[in-house]
C-alpha cells in the first residue's frame, strides 16, 4: 500500500523558484478550475434558455477554437516582449469580457464573447507554457502541474455543482455566473502572471520572425514533433466532433434539468481526473508525452462509444466518467507534451505551433459533426469518432516504437532551473 501511494503520490523535493513557482500555481489552478466550472454550461445555456440553433452551438465550439490559430502571434511576441504584458492584456480583454453577459446575453454575444476569450487564451498559452519549462525541473513538472490540476479540478466540480443547483432555482439568473467566472479567470491569469522569472526570459529572446514562419520551420524540420502534432490533430478531430453534439444529445433526447446538465458538464470527469492526474503527470516524467497521449486516447475511446449506447442521462454520467479517465492523461500531455520535443529556449515557439494545430482542427470539425449528425445521426457519429480515437493511439505507438528504435529526441534532456 506505502509503495502505491507512493507511486500516486511520490515525494517532492523542490528547490527554491519551484516552490514560489508552485504556490501561486496552485492559487492560479484553484481560480482557473472555478472558473471552468462556471462556464462549463455555457453550451447548455444557449441551447436551453436562449434556444440557440445546433449551427450556433457549432459556431461557439468552432469560433473558440480556431481562435487557437494565432497561437504562433502570442510566441513571435513573447520571444522579444515581456510575457507578464501579454498575461495582463490577455486576461482583460479575453475571460475579463464575460462581465459583458451581465448587459448582453444573447446566443451572438456568447459566441463573440467566446471567441474574443479564445483569442486572447491563445497568445497567452506560449507564455504560460514557458513558465513551466523554466520554472519547473523535468523530474518535477508532470507531478506538479498534475497536483495543480487536481487543485483546479476540485474548483471546477464543486462551481459546477453549485452553478447547476442556482440555475434550477433561477435560471434567468445565469448572467451573474459568467460575471464571477470573468473576475476568476482574470485572477488566474494574475496568478500566472506573479511567478517568478529566473532567467527573466533572456535567453528565451531571439530577433523576431514573422509569426508563422517558425511554425512551418519546425514542423518542416523537427520530424517526430510532426508526427506527435499529426496524431494529435486526428485525436483534435475525433474530440471536436463530439463535444458540441452532446449538449444537443442531452438537452433534446435526455431532457437533462439544470442539476443533471452541470454533472454531466463539470461535475463527474474532474472529480475522475482527480484521482488520476498524478498518475499520469509521473508517467509523463518517467517515459515522456508519447505514450502517455497513447494510453490516453485508448481511455477516451470510451466517452464516444458510451453516448453511441446511452439512453437516458445516466448513460451520460457513465460517458463522462470515461471522459475524465481520458482527459487526465490528454491535459497533461497536451499542455506540457511540446516540453518534450522543444530545445529550451523554444518553448514558446513549439508551443505556439502545438496551439496553432487546435485553432487548425477547429476550423474543420465541429461543422463536420453537425454535418454527420444530421446525416446519420447521433449514434453513428459517435461510433465513428471512437474509431478515430483508437486510430490516433494506434499511431501514437507507432510513433513511440519509432523514437524507441532510432533513439531520437521523444523524451526531454534534463535541464536545470
Amino acid at each position: 500500500m506505502k509503495q502505491l501511494f507512493g507511486l500516486w503520490w511520490p515525494r517532492l523535493e523542490l528547490n527554491d523558484i519551484e516552490r514560489q513557482t508552485f504556490r501561486r500555481h496552485l492559487l492560479a489552478a484553484l481560480l482557473d478550475g472555478v472558473y471552468a466550472g462556471l462556464i462549463s454550461i455555457t453550451a447548455y445555456v444557449l441551447r436551453k434558455e436562449l434556444h440557440a440553433t445546433a449551427l450556433q452551438i457549432a459556431l461557439l465550439y468552432s469560433l473558440q477554437m480556431s481562435m487557437y490559430a494565432f497561437s504562433s502571434i502570442g510566441a513571435s511576441i513573447i520571444t522579444t516582449g515581456n510575457h507578464r504584458r501579454v498575461m495582463l492584456l490577455a486576461g482583460l480583454f479575453g475571460r475579463f469580457s464575460y462581465l459583458w453577459v451581465m448587459l448582453w446575453h444573447t446566443p451572438s454575444s456568447f459566441i463573440t464573447i467566446a471567441a474574443l476569450v479564445g483569442l486572447c487564451h491563445a497568445t497567452y498559452l506560449p507564455a504560460q507554457n514557458m513558465i513551466f519549462r523554466t520554472n519547473y525541473r523535468r523530474i518535477t513538472r508532470g507531478v506538479c502541474y498534475a497536483r495543480a490540476q487536481i487543485v483546479a479540478l476540485l474548483g471546477t466540480s464543486s462551481s459546477a455543482w453549485l452553478v447547476g443547483r442556482f440555475l434550477n432555482w433561477k435560471a434567468t439568473a445565469f448572467p451573474l455566473a459568467f460575471a464571477a467566472a470573468g473576475l476568476c479567470g482574470l485572477g488566474a491569469y494574475l496568478a500566472y502572471r506573479s511567478m517568478p522569472n529566473p532567467d527573466s526570459g533572456a535567453e528565451l529572446r531571439r530577433a523576431r520572425r514573422l509569426p508563422y514562419a517558425e511554425f512551418f520551420e519546425i514542423l518542416r524540420t523537427d520530424r517526430f514533433f510532426r508526427r506527435y502534432e499529426i496524431n494529435f490533430f486526428l485525436y483534435g478531430i475525433a474530440f471536436m466532433i463530439t463535444e458540441p453534439l452532446v449538449p444537443m444529445l442531452v438537452n433534446d433526447v435526455f431532457h437533462a434539468d439544470w442539476s443533471q446538465a452541470s454533472r454531466v458538464f463539470g461535475v463527474i470527469h474532474p472529480l475522475v481526473m482527480i484521482m488520476f492526474l498524478p498518475l499520469y503527470g509521473r508517467m509523463l516524467d518517467r517515459t515522456g508525452a508519447v505514450p502517455l497521449a497513447a494510453l490516453a486516447y485508448v481511455a477516451l475511446a470510451f466517452w464516444p462509444f458510451s453516448l453511441a449506447i446511452a439512453r437516458s442521462v445516466d448513460g451520460a454520467y457513465l460517458a463522462y466518467a470515461f471522459f475524465g479517465l481520458g482527459m487526465a492523461g490528454v491535459d497533461v500531455a497536451w499542455m506540457l507534451g511540446a516540453n518534450t520535443f522543444a530545445p529550451r529556449d523554444r518553448i514558446q515557439s513549439y508551443m505556439g505551433v502545438h496551439v496553432t494545430m487546435v485553432g487548425l482542427r477547429a476550423m474543420i470539425a465541429p461543422y463536420l459533426g453537425l454535418l454527420l449528425k444530421e446525416t446519420i445521426g447521433f449514434t453513428a457519429t459517435f461510433s465513428f469518432t471512437t474509431g478515430l480515437f483508437v486510430v490516433a493511439a494506434w499511431l501514437m505507438v507507432r510513433l513511440h516504437r519509432r523514437c524507441a528504435r532510432e533513439k531520437a529526441g521523444c523524451k526531454e534532456v534534463e535541464e536545470g532551473v
